[in-house]
């Protein structure tokens, strides 16, 4: 049965190579038109379940969990499950490529959504259907632009009929109101308020950490909540400017909008009720309740990172007049979208907590700390453990990206102090403090699996960031040196 278990995927991995690799070549496309791409697997599938059939068949008729638990826990259920899943995800996995082809949509985001759909089967799935409908919209969308067009031309034309001091005045309001536009007034509703909302709950938590002396993994019962709040208040108002800037796809933007506020309310509500009940809430499995609560809000985390991926398209779609800016908009997301996923790293069990596996049930399944258990030591408020790895630090700092790497761009734009800078010494600069946030982030993370604080790095941790430091630094050095020397040579040539 084991051998068996190893050479099943050679019947479907082909398949998925070709799909995900020569995604465009013309054999791929007639290959996967075959519906009988999936036919070996669900060959060998029969060849299993028959001859156990009788055996199989009462668990699955009247199924419960400790029917399917026991049905799967044995070598020769899991092989016959695990080809089950490799049938099934080829198949949808094939459905998703097709329908791509057929509606145009770019290999660029088809390939990573094969592959989540290879690896998480539904959820890759959820995501392309999410895309699919975000993209669908991009004839509709060409179409008002064009109606767009038309009208602005024939409001241009009656206004140049118009007396000059109106011309002007048009011309001036115009101005403000475009800049008006990606101000607070402009701002999602939904995200807008619940940005407020969690400044209220802020307060709230503050009272909690007064009255309430309570201790949980350490640390006071209403510190956690009072993070998060303060955390999803700058996000829910960082991401309502970002949808600012996407213009002409009002049902994305509301989609994306009313689903990260969802995901957020849902998350915010699961650790203020584990807080006054004074408990964890993340990697809690001490009864059913807790691991209900703490797998419904490791879902609406991944809905929430599926909103951000969806906004990430979106910008990188979205033609902006200021290329320096959009890509430090573009720049931030996709960094933050790094720091996100970290945070899937952290529910994976912990050696201990395998251990504990194999005898009983245990506790908790997951940790924020590396090397050391959760609620020890910790640097004051964010709580980064000072005696072993934090998964958090990494996930923090990526994070953040969505407001440094947009206020670096607005700051390259502002011409009266970089005026030597044209556009391609800004895009150089953009670029390298973006890959050199992003290396820091890595770094963190490096540092972090490996048990180890992030005020005690030892020689190879210090020996990565000064290299990154340094290739930061002549990175940047080079691009004004360059720019400098290109403005004393135009001065030079005018004399």
């Amino acid at each position: 049965m084991a051998t068996i278990f190893r050479l099943s995927s050679l019947l479907v991995m082909p398949f998925w190579a070709l799909m995900l690799l020569l995604p465009r070549w013309r054999w791929t496309r007639r290959i996967m038109h075959s519906p009988f791409v999936s036919v070996a697997p669900a060959a060998l599938y029969g060849v299993l379940v028959a001859p156990r059939l009788l055996e199989i068949w009462p668990a699955l008729a009247r199924p419960t969990l400790d029917g399917i638990a026991l049905l799967l826990g044995s070598p020769a259920g899991a092989t016959i499950a695990w080809i089950h899943f490799l049938a099934f995800d080829l198949f949808v996995g094939r459905w998703v490529y097709l329908d791509s082809q057929e509606k145009q949509i770019s290999p660029w985001f088809t390939t990573p959504l094969l592959f989540l759909t290879l690896m998480l089967g539904p959820l890759g799935f959820l995501l392309y259907l999410t895309v699919r409908s975000a993209l669908s919209l991009r004839v509709a969308r060409d179409e008002d632009e064009r109606d767009a067009r038309e009208t602005f031309d024939k409001r241009t034309k009656a206004a140049n009929e118009r007396p000059n001091a109106a011309q002007m005045t048009n011309k001036n309001m115009g101005s403000a109101v475009q800049s008006f536009r990606h101000t607070a007034g402009g701002l999602n509703r939904p995200l807008a308020i619940l940005g407020g909302v969690m400044l209220v709950v802020l307060l709230g938590t503050m009272v909690g950490l007064i009255v309430d002396h309570r201790v949980i993994t350490g640390v006071p019962a209403w510190l956690k909540p009072a993070k998060f709040a303060i955390s999803i208040s700058i996000y829910s108002f960082t991401f309502a400017w970002l949808l600012s800037f996407v213009e002409n796809r009002p049902r994305l933007v509301r989609w994306t909008a009313n689903l990260t506020v969802v995901s957020m309310v849902v998350e915010m509500a699961i650790i203020a009720v584990q807080a006054a009940r004074g408990t964890t809430s993340h990697f809690n499995m001490t009864t059913t309740f807790n691991a209900v609560l703490w797998n419904m809000m490791g879902s609406f985390v991944i809905l929430a990172w599926s909103m951000t991926l969806l906004l990430a398209i979106a910008l990188i779609r979205q033609r902006m007049a200021d290329q320096v800016f959009a890509w430090s908009l573009r720049l931030g997301v996709l960094v933050a979208l790094v720091g996100m996923t970290l945070a899937f790293l952290m529910p994976r069990p912990t050696p201990a907590q395998l251990t504990a596996l194999t005898m009983h049930t245990p506790t908790a399944v997951g940790a924020h700390s590396v090397g050391v258990p959760d609620g020890g030591p910790g640097l004051p408020i964010v709580g980064w453990s000072t005696v072993g790895g934090d998964l958090r630090a990494a996930h923090f700092l990526g994070l953040h990206a969505l407001q440094v790497l947009p206020f670096l761009g607005w700051l390259l734009t502002r011409r009266r102090k970089f005026a030597f800078l044209n556009e391609k010494h800004r895009m150089a600069l953009l670029w390298t403090a973006g890959l050199g946030y992003l290396g820091v982030v890595l770094l963190l993370l490096w540092q972090a699996l490996r048990g180890q604080s992030i005020i005690h790095p030892d020689s190879a941790t210090t020996a990565a960031a000064v290299a990154l430091v340094t290739a930061v630094v002549l990175a940047v050095s080079a691009t004004l040196g360059s720019a400098w020397s290109m403005q004393q040579w135009q001065t030079h040539s005018r004399h």
